[in-house]
């Protein structure tokens, strides 16, 4: 397509200055007809001159993980074989539910080059999506015309969760920087757990621990110290019904489960640790193999990019079934969920108490801000009171609920979505210190 630009409608207005005038001078209008005939000339060999499209070669380039609501750099190759370039503006064609802050960016494309550009959007829903094409507009040799090119360029991507926060993890532990993310140093040291050294003893040391046989060959006190059990099975079971469908600061629950999910299975695989998951709604949706280490998390992201919450009840006979079938050994068992309606909430405290004489449960309450907030506020007004009232409800049902479950011997962690990430790693480090497992 081709059309004017702002060079081309400057010199028509210029044109026109002979017919304005003609009201005054006349014949001046044959100085206007001729010079608005030579732009026409000049413009239709401007354009004819203009580089064609098979002059332009495009290719799209994406980084293999992308994430969700963080600004993705496309990088796009142009290689030019036109003797022709110039400031232009490019558009890619992306998602409906991918943000991008200008719909056209701007390009500089050299003659008998090739150009590298950038184009940035950012993804706000997870899955596969395509990428594609893309649209060049491009000035002609003197900048009269604008020309939009159209490529056919398209690459097939995968959005998945919480990879910035690994990332960010990774970064810090690093650095020994981890408290930054909100995560308790735990003491990794205790009876029964598997040996890691030995060491001088120390007057706190239990008298327990002394090897005697080192403490002859060196004529002092010696210990052995020991260090958390590694190679455990830790499973995570999420819910994908109706109960995470709800938002947070405009983010869907499930969002923060999926995200707490990826960063335990990090965390976890630092302690060597085999992590698997089932994920559920009227129905067992997917379920991944216990695995250790990156294996674990490539492979729980793979599982978990494309799963959406369902507006449906979520079928705990089903997905305990198959928990039970196809996990024999003890592990920890992580259930996401929201407790919110009664009658569903008593059905998983059933399931929960259930899987205690064989794994060790830990169910994991999403919480959310506006919740605490409404039931701790002032109302003002009628209506704010009977809100106050249907939200101290809830929460105090969430609280007695939570209670039963840790004396029946459920570990729990309550926390706001926003935060959950660090609550559960620290319930994990202090299951771990504590030999739990």
């Amino acid at each position: 397509m081709i059309f004017p630009s702002r060079r081309f409608v400057v010199g028509l207005a210029l044109c026109a200055i002979p017919f304005v005038l003609d009201l005054w001078m006349p014949g001046l209008w044959k100085l206007g007809w001729g010079a608005s005939g030579l732009l026409l000339l000049v413009a239709l060999l401007d354009a004819a001159f203009a580089p064609r499209k098979a002059a332009f070669e495009v290719e799209l380039r994406l980084s293999a993980v992308l994430t969700l609501a963080s600004e993705e750099p496309i990088g796009i190759e142009i290689r030019n074989r036109s003797g022709h370039g110039g400031k232009g503006l490019i558009r890619v064609d992306v998602p409906e539910t991918w943000a991008v802050a200008e719909l056209l960016q701007p390009l500089e494309v050299v003659a008998r080059s090739q150009t590298d550009a950038v184009y940035r959007a950012m993804p706000r829903k997870r899955g596969k999506f395509v990428v594609g094409p893309v649209y060049l507009r491009l000035p002609s040799p003197l900048g009269l015309l604008w020309r939009d090119y159209g490529f056919d360029a398209r690459l097939t991507v995968k959005i998945y969760p919480a990879v910035a926060a690994i990332k960010r993890f990774d970064l810090l532990s690093r650095r020994l920087r981890t408290r930054e993310l909100g995560l308790r140093s735990q003491r990794q040291r205790g009876q029964g757990m598997e040996f890691a050294r030995l060491r001088e003893h120390h007057p706190d040391d239990d008298i327990r621990s002394i090897d005697w046989k080192a403490t002859a060959r060196r004529g002092r006190f010696i210990c052995r110290e020991y260090q958390i059990e590694r190679c455990q099975n830790v499973v995570l079971m999420i819910d994908a019904g109706r109960m995470l469908t709800e938002e947070v600061d405009g983010i869907v629950k499930i969002e923060y489960v999926l995200n707490a999910a990826l960063l335990l299975t990090r965390i976890a695989a630092q302690y060597d640790d085999r992590v698997g998951a089932l994920v559920f709604s009227d129905r067992v949706e997917r379920m991944t193999p216990l695995r250790k280490g990156h294996a674990a998390v490539s492979a729980l992201a793979e599982a978990l990019y494309e799963v959406q919450p369902q507006l449906c009840e979520a079928n705990y006979e089903a997905a305990f079934a198959a928990l039970n079938a196809q996990c024999r050994k003890r592990a920890l068992v992580v259930l996401f969920t929201n407790l919110v309606d009664q009658g569903t909430t008593e059905l998983v405290s059933g399931y929960l108490k259930a899987l205690r004489g064989r794994h060790v449960p830990l169910c994991v309450a999403v919480g959310d801000r506006e919740t605490r907030e409404t039931a701790w506020a002032v109302p003002q007004r009628a209506e704010e009171v009977y809100r106050k009232a249907a939200a101290s409800q809830l929460l105090v049902s969430r609280a007695r609920t939570l209670q039963d479950l840790q004396r029946h011997g459920v570990h729990t962690v309550d926390a706001a979505a926003g935060v959950i990430q660090v609550e559960l790693i620290n319930k994990y480090l202090d299951l771990k210190a504590r030999q739990v497992l």
